[in-house]
């Protein structure tokens, strides 16, 4: 009734009591009808406890004993005791309600109290752990009726308390009881927000707060907040305190990136001229009056800089390029007061400042986020073959406008200047085109063609020396585009230079462009049935949106240029020319009228519309003029634009999709004006948006924009179709997509068996050493050290806890995620060579198979091939661990950070593969499908709740091992046979 899983674990139901009664129970101050219902659910709740007798059950010997329930219930009986009309009517409305909605068996209690017999129901009592005492909490409440009820009523009044509650049990135990010694629940008390928000990252161990930098900081830290980190209790209270909160921003983001950035950051004056550019920028706003936390873009700058080897922070382009970005025209305030200083600056450490004061602008397209850019850029490419100041400079100033798209860049550094740069010429050239129909099918051709470059690229299927050859070819022929025929010639152009750089051959039919797409050819039975597969899933999708074959397409387009230059037309022209006319509109349920009235104002069909129109076979019967058939040419590019943009949905068609199936106009809605309703200003490159929802008159759902993040746009749409497996159980906006992007963007073609036993091997090996630890106090200390960098305190502190002889093993197994296990296994074989195999026989495994297959099989290779897309944090779509602690969840553009921070499932999945016997190749039927179950299955309360995304994956891993997921595989079959 509090809105809290029943999956959750009694530990962690008051403090989401708490959580929730403070998030959801006020509004401008008042009780909201939430809290108020969950007040009477406690009082009627404590009442039926009182009829409890000693067997845990409420019983009735018969009708005459039932009065004192049948108040309780809200409810009175009509007609006597054990008569035939005798039933329950409502007494009290507000009673009755609660009865009904908490699902107690009154129609079982009715026909008792008909029948004069006895009524026995179970109400057991369930005791769940506070954190500290109860009188703590209680003493420590504002509530002026405190002394009149225990812990729960002051949970459901005490709002300061509440959130104070919900900050301490996300702390480790060590930190909360030395700060409930020092400086005590009631100081702390105005700062709840504050810990809430900020406080989850703050440690104290053997007296002293662990801060950023470790001990070389302290002295820096203590002339920064006030207060000697030896003194945690003064330090925590002025560390919350100052600023209003500022300063707690600051000391979490710093906690959260990986001790070498800690170093680089709180090294020297560093630290504290930071925080004063930071600082600088706050205008003295709370960092708590939201629904999320503040401080996302300085987490990500802190997380991302690199670093040159004197020292200085990296400078894309040089020192000069910034000065110039600074001083571009803006909005905002701040940045135009640090572009009037920019001119002096001397020193990367200034730009580093300018940077952190701008962190603090909720923007997408600042200077933080071109920096970010452009150093993810920077960042994969070697010493020598960095960005030119020139490219740099260009990319800058059309950040606004292609920022989106910079992302292949960062996917693929083997991109040169010369490739960037005609990039984003083409792409200006192309938003010049005034005519909007022919803007939007070359928008669409366009990016279309980019996407397909960038599927074959990371297949493996264009050789990473043909990149920028392929990569200029396929754009350069959209550099002037005036007419419809143009477009086609040079969409199909462009196509043929990627199918140069692919196959070899510019002229592939469209199964052969698909079996391309599904990926590249296989060596093994089973890997050629699963491409077969994939290649089908593909089909399916271009069919059920009656797409235009590219043959048909290409047929015609020859047909009709060579009766511009005399040939006679053939009945097999003719046939190519019906092929178009299969497609037909549905019936409008609407009239014009109606459309008119209740439509998005800018919504058209007309795109479609004119596809249904288009007539060829009357131009093929009665030919006219070489011009007028270079028209009719023309109109062949709207076809070809879906077609093209359709192999890109088709790809990415996120696990079980319905849209794609099930309306065959969604590719053709595609909007590449991007203009709403909700603004006039065009986004023909920005990532694209789902609109149109709830608006049937309008032709239903589309999405409006570029086809950049394609992958994340579908799966956003398609997570409105999974059925959640239990009551309440939230689907997450931002969380589920990232899932679905991270089960469909990776292709597991070229994984071998030595591959996928090494992820398995990883593992097994980073719990062997878990459970090493707990009789090793050695060990343990090298394996928290090293978790520590993956570990939120908390966690960590859960782990180490667990790490004792007298421990079962899966207490802190459970606990673990597979990232974890990686990375301490990684880690440990790095750090700690010698030791590693000593851990267990699946070390020792892990061991001899990393002696015979290095490039099999090591991490890196694994990292590549296993890892998820990180869009938001690391500006790529390339997949790879980052090995951060569980990111909060922020909002705005941000919002994703959480769901990019969760890298356990394609780990989890491929193990699971690999101990049931499946082959690599099957991964890509496999984990897609695991996914898509394990959202279904997530039964989470709030927004950051990692252990429901680990107990929903484990759930699925145990329904996938006893076959209920998958069939099993051809190899097991083949055996027992």
């Amino acid at each position: 009734m509090a809105g809290i899983s029943q999956k959750a674990s009694p530990e962690d139901v008051l403090p989401l009591l708490a959580r929730n009664a403070y998030l959801r129970g006020y509004q401008t101050g008042e009780e909201t009808e939430f809290l108020i219902l969950l007040d009477r659910y406690v009082h009627q709740a404590r009442e039926l406890q009182a009829l409890v007798g000693a067997n845990g059950a409420i019983e009735i010997t018969n009708c005459n004993d039932a009065a004192t329930l049948i108040h309780i219930l809200g409810y009175q009986l009509r007609a006597g005791c054990g008569q035939k009309d005798t039933v329950l009517v409502t007494a009290n409305a507000e009673r009755a309600f609660l009865t009904i909605d908490s699902g107690f068996p009154l129609t079982q209690l009715e026909e008792a109290l008909a029948k004069n017999t006895s009524f026995s129901y179970p109400y057991p009592t369930s005791q769940v752990p506070v954190l500290f005492t109860e009188s703590d909490w209680v003493h420590a409440s504002l509530w002026k009726e405190r002394g009149k009820g225990n812990l729960i009523d002051v949970l459901l009044h005490d709002r300061g308390i509440d959130r104070l509650y919900w900050a301490f049990s996300r702390s480790d135990d060590q930190t909360s009881f030395a700060l409930l010694r020092s400086p005590g629940l009631r100081k702390l008390l105005p700062y709840a927000a504050v810990l809430d928000f900020y406080g989850s990252q703050i440690t104290i161990q053997s007296g002293r707060v662990m801060v950023p930098g470790g001990t070389a900081a302290e002295a820096n830290w203590k002339d920064l907040v006030g207060a000697s980190p030896e003194s945690p209790g003064d330090f925590v209270l002025h560390l919350v305190s100052k600023d209003n909160g500022w300063l707690a921003v600051y000391f979490d983001a710093l906690s959260r990136v990986s001790r070498t950035q800690q170093e680089h950051f709180t090294t020297g004056p560093r630290l504290s001229h930071l925080y004063d550019a930071y600082r600088s920028s706050i205008d003295q706003q709370d960092p708590t009056k939201s629904v999320f936390p503040k401080g996302a873009d300085l987490m990500v700058l802190f997380d991302r800089v690199d670093w040159e080897p004197n020292g200085e922070p990296v400078v894309p382009g040089g020192l000069q390029v910034w000065k110039e970005i600074f001083n571009e025209k803006t909005s905002y305030k701040l940045v135009h007061e640090l572009g009037k200083r920019a001119d002096g600056w001397n020193s990367p450490e200034q730009l580093l400042d300018a940077l952190v004061a701008c962190s603090r602008l909720e923007t997408d397209s600042g200077p933080v986020q071109i920096y970010l850019m452009l150093t993810e850029l920077d960042s994969k490419r070697p010493q020598g073959k960095r960005l030119s100041e020139g490219t740099v400079r260009l990319l800058a100033s059309r950040f606004a406008q292609f920022n989106s798209w910079y992302l292949i860049f960062a996917e693929f550094p083997e991109l040169n200047d010369t490739s960037i740069t005609r990039f984003l010429n083409v792409a200006e050239s192309i938003d010049k085109i005034s005519a909007p129909a022919l803007r939007g099918n070359v928008l669409g051709s366009f990016q279309a063609n980019v996407g397909l470059w960038q599927i074959f690229a990371r297949q493996g299927e264009i050789p990473r020396g043909k990149m920028n050859t392929s990569w200029q070819g396929m754009v350069d022929p959209f550099a002037k585009i005036s007419s419809s025929a143009q477009l086609l010639d040079a969409a199909r152009s462009s196509l043929g230079e990627l199918l140069i750089a692919s196959t070899g051959s510019a002229n592939r039919s469209q199964d052969e462009i698909v079996d391309l797409l599904a990926g590249p050819p296989q060596e093994t039975a089973e890997g050629r049935r699963m491409h077969r597969e994939v290649a089908a899933k593909i089909r399916a999708v271009l069919d059920d949106q009656r797409l235009a074959s590219l043959d048909t397409l290409f047929g015609l387009s020859d047909g009709l240029n060579a009766m511009a230059h005399g040939a006679k037309p053939n009945q097999d022209l003719l046939s190519l020319a019906a092929e178009l006319r299969e497609f037909e509109l549905p019936r409008p349920i609407f009239t014009e009228r109606e459309k008119i009235e209740w439509a998005p104002p800018v919504y058209s069909s007309r795109h479609a519309e004119l596809q249904v129109k288009t007539d060829m076979t009357k131009m093929i019967k009665s030919p006219g003029s070489p011009a007028q058939l270079e028209v009719a040419r023309g109109q062949l590019a709207p076809f070809l634009r879906d077609t093209l943009v359709g192999l890109n949905y088709a790809y990415y068609e996120p696990p079980g999709a319905q849209v794609l199936h099930n309306n065959p106009l969604f590719v053709r809605s595609h909007d590449f004006s991007g203009i709403t309703v909700m603004s006039s200003e065009p986004f023909f490159w920005h990532t694209p948006e789902l609109f149109g929802v709830g608006a049937p008159a309008g032709g239903g759902a589309y999405l409006i924009g570029s086809l950049a993040d394609l992958p994340y746009a579908l799966a956003e749409m398609e997570e409105d179709f999974i059925v959640p497996e239990n009551v309440q159980a939230l689907i997450w906006k931002e969380t589920v997509p990232n899932l679905m992007v991270s089960a469909v963007v990776p292709r597991w073609w070229n994984v071998s068996t030595h591959e996928l036993h090494a992820v398995t091997l990883y593992q097994k090996s980073g719990e062997e050493i878990i459970t090493a630890a707990a009789g090793n106090a050695q060990l343990r200390g090298k394996a928290i050290n090293i978790l520590s960098e993956r570990m939120a305190p908390q966690r960590l502190e859960w782990v180490e806890d667990a790490m004792v002889p007298s421990a079962p093993g899966s207490a802190v197994l459970s606990r673990v995620m597979p990232a974890d296990t990686f990375y301490l296994a990684a880690e440990f074989r790095q750090k700690f060579p010698e030791e590693a195999a000593s851990a267990g026989p699946a070390s020792r495994q892990l061991a001899e198979l990393c002696r015979k297959y290095p490039a099999e099989t090591s991490p890196e290779r694994v990292s590549r091939d296993f890892g998820t897309p990180h869009p938001t944090l690391a500006r790529s779509y390339s997949s790879e661990f980052l090995n951060l602690k569980q990111l909060p969840a922020f909002g705005g553009y941000s919002s994703r950070l959480f769901g990019e921070s969760w890298e356990s499932g394609n780990l989890y999945w491929a193990r699971l593969a690999d101990e049931m016997g499946y082959s690599p190749v099957m991964l890509n039927s496999l984990v897609p499908e695991l996914t898509r179950r394990m959202t279904g299955k997530i039964f989470a309360t709030d927004l950051e709740d990692w252990p429901a995304l680990l107990r929903a994956m484990r759930e699925t891993g145990e329904e996938f091992k006893q076959g209920k997921v998958a069939p099993v595989p051809v190899a097991k079959m083949d055996t027992e046979h």
